[in-house]
Formats: structure tokens, sequence, C-alpha cells
């Protein structure tokens, strides 16, 4: 599992019938009630379209796009009721729409939600009316509808809340693959179902996240999560089960992309290609790694004999290359299985981990390769476990905030996964390790921790 996020280049907060505008603002408060407001911002996708021209990222109909905003709640208790300041109350039992955005805006530079008039201790006026705001996308432009939709948005996702003090977390994966697809990116707003827009209340509802500008670690963004795990099963492959053969293209230490994808033909003990289990078509999980998935029977493995795969149609840079044939050893399908008797794991195993130091600090960019080696106490060599798993969090007090929660490492002839630094914010970060052994979890128990700094 692979995961990229992407952040937030402009937003602003527009409110029905006014020209304020506060984009600037660390926090956005939507609500219905004497007025109607609408969250407006728009992603930089830049960086994650470069990863995949690049082909360090594999998109395709399995990955997922979400896009998770921060509930301000609890930085406001007042909002469990009504907040004597702001004269709004903690809406309830509501949807929000993620709706699209038709046509090119201006962020603004606006600040406050009302005029407080000039500070003259800092020469500044955080009320400002520039646009974007309900009326004017930019300085000479009207929105073609006020407010960027009448009420008939296109909506993108709708998103449910109960106790109104929920993070916002939406799948966007339909509008993310359009813009890599090639469609034009304006952005994506927030508000309150169509329905409330002209509902009156006698005191405001609302709701409030974290925006842009927070000065905290909860700044919005999209997560876009890529299923390239790497099970690869030349180590310990078995006949009647589909399993994976890997082909990695490396030069130097860099992994490279072929020109095209290739073919694999399964051979048995003595050369000879299996039927059926010719020329079959390859799929790239990653930059310069190929995988090809199949199940061997009809055929005697007996657990020592070899079988081949070679991988045919292979080029780099318009370079023909030669066939590469590989080896491995196919097991009987009853090694895999134990009848009978109640299985047991007593082993105690020694956890070690290479990439990273315990402490270290790393600039943003960083791409690591973190390896995690299991050993039992009985007998000390390396074991590549099925399941072993990652958990990255940071910590505000004593409370974990969760970045990835429990994720499935590559298994190949070792335990491993990628962390790319870019993707996160810079601050302190924990990571905890497990491995799933007979339904028992074996847990490392000293945290390692990491600290990310910025790239200058």
């Amino acid at each position: 599992m692979s995961y990229f996020r992407s952040y937030f280049s402009k937003n602003n907060t527009i409110i029905k019938g006014t020209s304020t505008n506060t984009a600037k603002n660390p926090v956005t408060q939507i609500y219905y009630g004497s007025s109607f407001s609408k969250y407006l911002f728009q992603v930089d996708f830049s960086d994650l379209k470069r990863k995949i021209t690049n082909g360090d990222l594999v998109v395709d109909n399995s990955t997922k796009h979400y896009l998770n905003m921060t509930n301000c709640v609890f930085g406001d208790p007042s909002f469990l009721g009504q907040n004597t300041t702001t004269g709004m109350q903690r809406a309830t039992s509501f949807d929000l729409i993620i709706f699209e955005i038709p046509e090119f805006w201006d962020e603004g530079v606006g600040f406050d939600y009302t005029n407080g008039g000039f500070d003259y201790t800092t020469g500044n006026n955080t009320y400002d009316v520039r646009p974007s705001n309900w009326f004017y996308k930019d300085t000479l432009h009207q929105w073609t509808s006020n407010g960027v939709y009448g009420t008939d948005p296109v909506i993108v996702a709708t998103v449910h809340f109960d106790n109104g003090n929920e993070n916002l977390k939406a799948d966007i994966s339909n509008y993310v693959n359009g813009i890599l697809s090639g469609r034009t990116n304006n952005g994506l707003g927030i508000a309150f179902a169509v329905e409330y827009q002209d509902l009156i209340s006698e005191i405001d509802k609302s709701i409030a996240f974290f925006s842009k500008y927070t000065q905290t670690f909860y700044e919005p963004f999209v997560e876009t999560v890529i299923d390239d795990r790497i099970v690869d099963n030349r180590y310990d492959f078995t006949e009647k089960l589909q399993q994976n053969l890997l082909l990695y293209v490396t030069q130097g230490s860099e992994f490279v992309d072929l020109d095209n994808i290739p073919s694999v033909d399964i051979l048995d003990s003595s050369k000879s290609v299996i039927t059926s289990l010719d020329d079959i078509r390859a799929t790239k999980i990653r930059k310069g790694v190929y995988q090809v998935t199949f199940g061997i029977s009809g055929v005697t493995c007996n657990g020592k004999s070899f079988f081949y795969d070679t991988w045919k149609n292979l080029s780099i840079g318009g370079i023909a290359l030669d066939n590469v044939t590989q080896r491995f050893i196919a097991k009987p399908i009853t090694n895999k299985f134990l009848i009978g008797q109640n299985p047991t794991d007593t082993q105690r195993y020694a956890i070690q981990y290479y990439g990273i130091r315990q402490s270290e600090s790393m600039k943003s960019g960083e791409h690591r390769k973190i390896v995690i080696t299991f050993k039992s106490i009985d007998n000390p060599i390396p074991m590549v476990m099925n399941e072993v798993y990652y958990k990255i969090y940071v910590k505000e007090g004593l409370t974990q905030v969760i970045v990835h929660d429990w994720t499935l490492m590559d298994s190949t002839n070792e335990n491993s996964f990628f962390l790319d630094t870019s993707i996160y914010i810079p601050r302190e970060y924990f990571m905890e390790i497990k491995a799933r052994v007979n339904g028992e979890e074996i847990l490392y128990h000293n945290i390692l921790k990491y600290s990310i700094g910025s790239e200058k």
C-alpha cells in the first residue's frame, strides 16, 4: 500500500448576499440560519501527476482519493452548545455536499467574517471584500450564478454528520481521476445540502474545519491510497494456488521502467512450457516492478525440482534486451495446510529495523526504504512474515493522532515499505510495528520516533 498527499493551493469562505472574503482565516465556518456560507478550495495535484507521469505511482481502478478535513469543535468547546461570541450553535444531524466549481476563481486576502475596523497598532485591516466573494469570482468577473451555483450544483460526494463534531472524510475518487485524465481543475466547494440554503433558523447552525492557513498539524489534504503492495511468492510457491512471481528492473540502485509491459512463460523442471501458462501478460505494480499471477496444477510439484519463469519482450529506452529466466521451487499443496493438529507457535522473536534511526531528523523529500527483520530467539536466522504491519501517528498531548493506521508491508525476500517524507507536514512522528503469526500478534515494543523538517 502506498500513500500520497496533495494539499490545497487556495481556499476561501464566501457568505450569501455579502462581499465578505475570509480566505486567510485558519478556520472555515460553514453555516446556515440568518445567512448561508460555502467553503471553496482547490487542490494542487501537480506533484501527484508528476509521480504518475514518471511511473513512480501506478493509478488504476482500485486507487482511491479521499478528502480529509479536521473538525474544530474540540478547539472551541463552546460549539458544544451556543457560541456566545459568534452567536452560532453546533449543527447536528445534517448532510454536507461537496460540489464542483465550474469556473476559475481567485482566493482573496480577507480574514475576518465581520468588519472590526482598521487596526492602527499593526496597520492592518483583517476584514477585506476583494474577490472572490459571493458575487465575484475575480476583480472583473461575476460568477455565472451568485455563490457559484443557485439550486443545481454538480455534487461530487455527500457526507452525513450525526453529532457535528466528526472529521470530514469523503471519497472523491471519480473527480480526482477526471483531473488526472486531463479535466480542468477549478476546485471544489463544501456547503450544507441545497435544502438548507434558504432555511431560516433563529440561531445560526455551524460546523467548522481547519483551513489551508492553519498553523497546526491539521492542514486539509486529499490522500491518494494505492493498492500496490508487493507479495512475491518466489521463495514459498505452492501448487494449485494463485500466487505471484516478480521481476525487478533496476539501474544501479534505482528502479527503472521497461518500455512495455512484458509477458511470461512458465516452464516445468524439464524447461518445457506448461500448457496454458505461456505468454501470460504481466502487470506493473510500481516503477520497475512487474508481477505475473498464476497457479500450477496437473504437474508434479515435489518441493525439490526447479520451475522457471521466462520474461519476454523486454526493452529499455528503445534497446531490446534478451529474455530473462528466473527459477523457483513449487511445493505440494499438502505443505500448505496442517489438518488434525492444533497449530502452536512457541517461538519468540527479536525484531530489528533498518533504513531509519531512532530519533533521526530527516528533510522533507527523502525517500527511505524501511526494512523489518524477524529472528527466532531459538534459531537466529532472518524470517520473512506474511503479515507485517506499520502504523504512523503524531502526538497531541497524550492523544495519538493517526497518520496511517496499521498498513501491510511488502513481503518478498524481506519485509519492507517505502517512506516518502515529501507528503508529510514537518514535525515529530512515531511508528509502531507488529506481525501476525498463527493468529497471534507480535508487537515491537520500542516505539520508533523520528522527525521531518522542511526541505530548506
